[in-house]
């Protein structure tokens, strides 16, 4: 039978980021982010698109408007991610839980509060820290894989502009979604107050379809499809400059001295009760290494704390694999000894359980043997020999395949069993 609110949940990946504009590093300045008359898009997809194109061919893959267009006020922290998010009237807020005030970067626990939301007064809005943020999601037909890209924007005049071609567009053919569409960037004049008028670019949409082959596309049912999780966490880089976000919150600059975890306590003094999430794993490595969570998730393979989650992984493992990636250990030392008889004698070579005959102790790992298996499970090869020695207590000295050799047979089938065991949660939370 399906799982209500499981079997029926689908999602779609996401392929990546476009950016409407560039980071700028002057001399002996703060960088700033620069706003282009171009799109900037990755570098795997220039040759479908161009190196700096003003128009990409996209679709929309549903017709829920605040599914591929997102609008939010948005406040971000340089140590702690999304912080606030509203509407103008309401918002959640990242609440420290020993002062009540916002979380920063000196916070240990927070919780999440329902908070008021008022743009003219909100200190965090009034410093450019809270900005509004339109967060679109859309198919590029021309480009090679099978997924969603994003595309952030802070403009008012973008932010109308989208939301009044979607509207057109849906009452000429009755549908937004699987329409094919331009997004273009083209110059627009404007006066903000207080400022002399000076010419923006901001984001339209366009068909070169006829009217009447777009009217006869809104006859066709479109699929229903859910979207990924917003990628929100991380501030965009070329929306909310980085040295606004410092300033925001004195003292958590990389300038700084690294904030010490509570008891000056030393990386090997972390007991696994004190990680039991990947929050905790989040403040002791900027506590100690001065990491962001996007620096935490790439040691492991990962784009976001989202895709961490969701490996399988648990906390303890986290931080083991990051512990020993920032505290390699010292080489042992070589022995000049000549060695005894006993010690030359070749060591009986172990068997895994699927070379010894009629065992069928423990299953073989499916697809493709245990590289594969790990692959699947994003476990580098740091990962894995951390989990075995942390669990197994054998010396992470040599490869991989030299640590797994130093298993017994029992632990070997154990071994076995935990990367089945994980590769089935995996699929279930896939499915």
């Amino acid at each position: 039978m399906p799982i209500k609110g499981v079997s029926d949940v689908r999602r779609m990946p996401r392929l990546g980021k476009i950016r409407l504009g560039i980071k700028v590093e002057p001399e002996g300045k703060n960088p700033y982010p620069r706003a282009t008359d171009y799109f900037v898009v990755p570098e795997e997809i220039k040759e479908y698109v161009g190196n700096m194109p003003k128009k990409l061919n996209i679709m929309f893959p549903t017709e829920k408007a605040d599914e591929f267009a997102q609008q939010w006020l948005r406040c971000y922290s340089f140590t702690q991610g999304l912080i606030c998010k509203g509407d103008g009237s309401t918002a959640i807020r990242k609440i420290d839980v020993e002062t009540g005030d916002i979380a920063r970067h000196t916070t240990q626990e927070w919780v999440f509060k329902q908070w008021g939301c008022d743009p003219d007064t909100c200190e965090q809005n009034l410093e450019k820290q809270c900005r509004r943020v339109m967060n679109l999601l859309f198919f590029m037909p021309e480009v090679p894989g099978f997924g969603v890209w994003q595309l952030d924007t802070t403009s008012f005049y973008s932010i109308v502009n989208i939301n009044s071609c979607v509207d057109l567009i849906r009452r000429i053919c009755g549908r937004i979604s699987f329409v094919p569409l331009d997004l273009s960037l083209e110059p627009l004049e404007v006066t903000p107050p207080g400022i002399k008028k000076k010419t923006v670019h901001i984001l339209a949409i366009r068909s070169d379809v006829k009217l009447a082959d777009i009217q006869k596309l809104g006859r066709v049912p479109p699929e229903r499809i859910m979207l990924p999780e917003l990628e929100e966490e991380e501030a965009p880089a070329d929306l909310y400059p980085e040295q606004k976000l410092i300033e925001a919150e004195p003292g958590a600059g990389k300038e700084r001295a690294p904030a010490a975890p509570k008891e000056e306590k030393a990386p090997d003094d972390i007991t696994e009760d004190e990680v039991p999430d990947m929050n905790a794993i989040v403040r002791f490595c900027f506590g100690f290494w001065q990491m962001q969570p996007v620096e935490v998730c790439g040691q492991l393979g990962y784009k976001t704390m989202i895709d961490l989650n969701a490996s399988g992984i648990s906390p303890w493992e986290v931080w083991l694999t990051i512990k020993q990636l920032k505290q390699p250990p010292e080489p042992e030392p070589e022995v000049e000894e000549p060695p005894t008889l006993e010690q030359a004698a070749p060591e009986p070579e172990e068997l895994w359980p699927e070379d010894i005959p009629s065992t069928g102790e423990a299953p073989p790992v499916e697809p493709g043997g245990l590289n594969e298996s790990l692959k699947e499970l994003k476990w580098s090869e740091d990962t894995t020999k951390t989990f075995l020695v942390s669990k197994y207590k054998v010396s992470p000295t040599g490869t991989l395949a030299e640590v797994i050799s130093r298993l017994t047979r029992e632990q070997a089938e154990e071994f076995v069993k935990v990367i089945q065991q994980k590769l089935e949660q995996k699929q279930r939370k896939l499915f």
